[in-house]
């Protein structure tokens, strides 16, 4: 299973239940933030023995075959045409961004099946009016606001359409409405009241959005591109991408107020359409109520998986309108106004259909669609494979610093900056906060002698300022983190001193305003004298590799990967009118090197480039 942000609360929380405690998650804090459901489904499914992360991969492939299963019944109901019905099955199974959620230990693919579920159920219900079918209904409702609490979008989408449905009498419409709402939010209302009992209140606290919405839609509308390529663009061409799926939509809305059109020509009601703006309206109201959540608070990250449980309501609504489009096209001859373009004129003198037509470049369109979605996602199997994601993959499997830590006597107390430990290690004594204000807490409260373990969990994420801490000392700098040992009496000033003596007693690699030397997979920026005012410009660092393709992927248009930053945002230390840089340079072959400083806006104040040769 692949490892982010949430994975190990989850995780931490099946746990926790499986021991006999109530929901508290990783370092023994409650569980405030999320509704309550992943982590149970997990602990059910590890039968009281199996652990919970081991559990996490099985279960969300099961998860998500019955996502896929579901929307072909469900598609099947109201879609005419089969091989539609396939095509959209095979662009669920190859969607990446549903494959990229169910990959990970995190609640979407329980929510997207929950959500799929309900709204197939409404579909029905819609149109058979059984109560046992908006039973369902609102429990799958339930189920996914018990998993995600973004799930109340189903409520504001489908209440108005239970209102809105013509036919029962207003009591009844009253009824079915208030029967809805009561079973999708009695369970979590019971969950939300036991929590204002026990902590004294109803949710975590979330801090204020630092992003503005412009932000928030541009991030959305490349996203939302991305699912139009099957590949999330490039920086630099999500422009592009924004206007290709805008164009995309506005044929989609032509195409369904043509067919709109042509209902209401035809005598048919409005009711016809209930699935089409059901899965619709829902995909509206999620994307209104998450721009509006990510607004007013910080909710990360922006777009990517959060706008995965759209990706099946759009496609529905999609594939419904493209099926009644076909409908009504089939049998129109060739408008006079267009027969006159001379490619129209050579497929009508052949004998062509306009219907015909229309039918093979959607099948052609669609096969090279899907086909590039296989390949994408068969690239990532690969990729996974090599590199590894999980506990077993070579990456973890080979990791310096989990090794130093399950090497480390069991009466060491461990204190990380990385969840990671917590699940790899099974060391969980105590937690660093990543904010230096919150580690200095947590060191005046640390044992004599405990660990403070640092794991690089993605690349430049490193805080070299834990390094000016007061009372930790190096104990291992590893390939991939960081080991400290909390020692009060540690002098930190007399380390570095020995460490640049170290350093400038050999050959620098370059030399410029800064001497650059390269040592152990790190580059040193050193200079004598030095005052405050030749730190102040940002500096810039820009790796040549040996393979652009260990690049990231909107990286490989340049060749090269580039960092800029400030001098206290890295390992940085100035004493007796000298000064020192330490930069973590990243695991793959570098060739060369290309760094100095800058002040944004004007030119570069310095620059210097060198092979990599240490």
């Amino acid at each position: 299973m692949g490892l982010t942000g949430d994975w190990a609360t989850y995780v931490s929380t099946a746990r926790n239940l499986l021991d006999g405690q109530w929901f508290v998650q990783i370092y023994q804090w409650p569980y405030l933030h999320w509704p309550p459901l992943y982590p149970m489904l997990l602990a059910a499914a590890s039968l009281g023995f199996l652990d919970p992360y081991h559990v996490a991969g099985p279960f969300n492939a099961l998860v998500f075959g019955l996502t896929i299963y579901v929307a072909g019944q469900g598609l099947r109901r109201h879609v005419q045409r089969p091989p539609l019905v396939v095509g959209a099955c095979l662009a669920i199974m190859l969607a990446l961004p549903l494959t990229g959620v169910a990959s990970i230990a995190i609640a979407e693919a329980p929510f997207i099946l929950f959500v799929t579920l309900s709204l197939v159920k409404t579909s029905k219900f819609l149109n058979t009016a059984k109560r046992s079918d908006l039973i369902w209904a609102a429990a799958f409702a339930s189920l996914a606001i018990l998993t995600r609490y973004m799930g109340v979008t189903l409520l504001i989408a489908v209440a108005p359409l239970l209102l809105l449905q013509r036919g029962p009498a207003p009591l009844e419409k009253v009824r079915r409405v208030g029967l809805y709402l009561l079973i999708a939010t009695a369970p979590v209302g019971l969950w939300l009241a036991q929590m204002f009992l026990v902590h004294g209140v109803i949710h975590g606290h979330r801090v204020p959005s630092p992003f503005g919405l412009l932000e928030i839609l541009d991030k959305y509308f490349s996203h939302l591109a991305g699912w139009v390529f099957l590949n999330p663009p490039s920086e630099d061409a999500w422009t592009a991408g924004a206007v290709f799926a805008a164009v995309a939509l506005l044929t989609l809305a032509a195409a369904v107020g043509f067919s709109f059109l042509r209902a209401r020509r035809k005598g048919e009601g409005a009711d016809g359409w209930s699935p089409f703006y059901l899965f619709g309206g829902f995909a509206l109201a999620y994307l209104i109520f998450l721009t509006a959540a990510q607004w007013r608070t910080e909710i990360m990250p922006l777009g990517g998986r959060y706008l995965s449980p759209m990706y099946i309501p759009l496609l529905f609504a999609a594939v419904l309108a493209l099926d009644r489009f076909l409908s009504y096209a089939r049998g129109r001859p060739w408008p006079a106004s267009v027969v006159e373009l001379p490619i129209i004129r050579t497929v009508a003198r052949e004998g062509i259909e306009p219907y015909n037509l229309l039918v093979l470049v959607i099948v052609l369109a669609s096969s090279l669609w899907l086909a590039n979605g296989a390949a994408l996602n068969a690239r990532e199997i690969v990729r996974a494979n090599e590199q590894g994601i999980g506990i077993e993959g070579p990456v973890w499997a080979g990791s310096e610093v989990l090794q130093y830590v399950r090497e480390t006597p069991v009466d060491v107390p461990v204190l990380s900056g990385s969840s990671v430990v917590y699940i790899f290690a099974g060391r969980d004594d105590d937690y660093l906060s990543t904010h230096v204000t919150g580690a200095k807490r947590k060191l005046e409260e640390a044992a004599e002698g405990a660990l403070v373990v640092w794991l690089y969990s993605f690349r430049w994420k490193f805080d070299y300022s834990i390094w000016d801490l007061p009372g930790l000392e190096p104990v291992a700098e590893l390939s991939d983190g960081v080991i400290f040992k909390v020692n009060r009496a540690f002098d930190r000033d007399a380390s570095w001193e020995a460490a640049y003596e170290a350093l400038v007693s050999g050959q620098p690699a370059a030399r410029s305003v800064f001497d650059l030397y390269l040592r152990e997979n790190t580059l040193s920026y050193v200079k004598q004298p030095c005052s405050p005012a030749d730190t102040e410009a940002l500096f810039f660092l820009h790796l040549i590799p040996a393979d652009v393709n260990d690049l990231a992927d909107h990286r490989r248009q340049y060749g090269y990967d580039n960092l800029d930053f400030d001098y206290d945002d890295r390992r940085s230390v100035m004493f007796d009118g000298r000064c020192m840089i330490t930069m973590a340079l990243p695991e793959y072959d570098v060739i060369r090197v290309r760094t100095g400083q800058y002040v944004p806006g004007e030119d570069r104040l310095w620059e210097v480039e060198f092979p990599y040769t240490e």
